[in-house]
């Protein structure tokens, strides 16, 4: 089992080769959103990890931290939940091309490309993880320097 450590080591990696790709790969956005992703990916598993708790599907992660769920045993706030659980989606977008609404995709007829606009929210989603995992646990992470495509 990964340890807090380790989660946060790789978020840390992620947030840095997020920077790396958004200053030298400036036609990346998809690539961005989707380490936006992962990383927001890894602080929710440290905070599992927190709770002595790891998940292997994106089910079971959403399970145990969606604030809706009574028994939900590692509840994060709504708008944590809300900002994962977009990054979700657009990573989704990203990867395969489609239109992901409401956790379902949508057969919009067309290749959905990723563009600045969702590149812009992932960073914001991410931010909102960033700043659940701090407030929470008090842990420092490196802040990096990202461009915004216009």
């Amino acid at each position: 089992m990964a340890h807090i450590e380790d989660h946060l080591r790789q978020a840390t990696r992620n947030l840095k080769f997020l920077e790396n790709i958004n200053q030298l790969v400036t036609d990346s956005l998809d690539w961005q959103v989707t380490t936006c992703f992962y990383t927001a990916l890894h602080l929710i598993n440290a905070h599992l990890a927190n709770f002595g708790m790891q998940y292997k599907t994106h089910h079971d992660v959403d399970d145990a931290i969606n604030p809706e769920h009574r028994l939900s045993p590692c509840k994060i706030s709504e708008d944590t939940y809300k900002a994962y659980k977009m990054l979700y989606n657009l990573s989704r977008r990203s990867r395969y091309l489609v239109m992901v609404t409401n956790n379902r995709v949508v057969d919009t007829g067309k290749a959905e490309l990723t563009y600045c606009k969702h590149q812009a929210r992932a960073l914001r989603h991410l931010n909102t993880v960033l700043e659940f995992y701090h407030r929470q646990y008090n842990a420092q992470i490196s802040s990096v320097r990202i461009s915004v495509g216009s």
